[in-house]
């Protein structure tokens, strides 16, 4: 999948989310909440976060929070630390393309990433965005 596929996918999929964009990556916002994303796309490292190794040519991350006890079950298993970077050192290559992951930094708020995701994966992870999108509408109300 192309960053540019992912982003008509969210525009065309998800209503009233706005596109903001900084130094190359992309900020899907909910219009209930202006401060924190419904997703992202991180196309290069920075300070905070060169976990994944963006600077490749071509390589990118869609980042984006799903539902609390899907998350456990996927990757509860893996530390029982809280906190920012709770998933920093228990041995995951977050340079790993097109394989669901927790987020190296939001893991414990339930976010996952995905380096290059394949259309196939994309496929299978659309129903989290969908679940994702509902309770941030339900909470919306």
């Amino acid at each position: 999948m192309t960053i540019e596929e992912i982003q008509a996918y969210i525009l065309d999929n998800f209503e009233n989310i706005k596109l903001s964009s900084a130094d190359g990556n992309l900020f899907f916002m909910h219009p209930s909440n202006d401060k924190l994303p419904f997703a992202t796309i991180l196309t290069k490292d920075d300070e905070y976060d060169a976990v994944s190794n963006l600077d490749r040519d071509g390589f990118y991350r869609l980042n984006f929070c799903i539902d609390k006890e899907i998350f456990k079950s996927k990757f509860g298993h893996l530390t029982h630390k809280k906190g920012l970077e709770s998933y920093m050192d228990v041995g995951i290559d977050f340079t790993k393309e097109d394989t669901l992951l927790p987020h190296p930094t939001y893991g414990s708020m339930n976010w996952v990433c995905v380096v290059k995701p394949s259309k196939e994966l994309f496929d299978s992870i659309k129903e989290y965005l969908e679940s994702s999108f509902e309770t941030l509408k339900r909470n919306k109300n």
